[in-house]
């Protein structure tokens, strides 16, 4: 019996990443602009404050930029809008992994809890 789509959001949440391209949630990125999307990731507190701690007003419809998340900044999410390939390769990738294996290590320490 195939799994309804409120378990399968349950099983996978909270997410390390996601990827949107519309303004459904917020407008403060301007996804409408044509090939434009936004990548979101939960990093450290450590790492939420080297990357962009020090950011007091950002521009969040910059481009290939690390800035803090438009609505989800407390929860320490950064976001990066369209970012070029050396940003992929030598900045994202980095954050992903960290993002990954943060919350990896979450649900490691939740289920020896249970």
């Amino acid at each position: 019996m195939p799994r309804s789509s409120r378990s399968i959001r349950e099983t996978h949440w909270p997410n390390y990443a996601t990827i949107v391209w519309t303004d459904d949630f917020d407008q403060a990125s301007n996804l409408s602009r044509p090939g434009v999307f936004r990548l979101n990731m939960g990093v450290s507190r450590a790492t939420f404050e080297k990357q962009v701690g020090g950011i007091t007003d950002p521009d969040y419809a910059a481009m290939d930029r690390i800035l803090p998340h438009p609505v989800y900044a407390r929860q320490h999410w950064i976001s990066i809008l369209k970012p070029s390939d050396a940003t992929v390769r030598d900045v994202v990738m980095p954050l992903l992994t960290e993002a990954h294996d943060r919350l990896a290590a979450q649900r490691v320490r939740n289920r020896a809890a249970k």
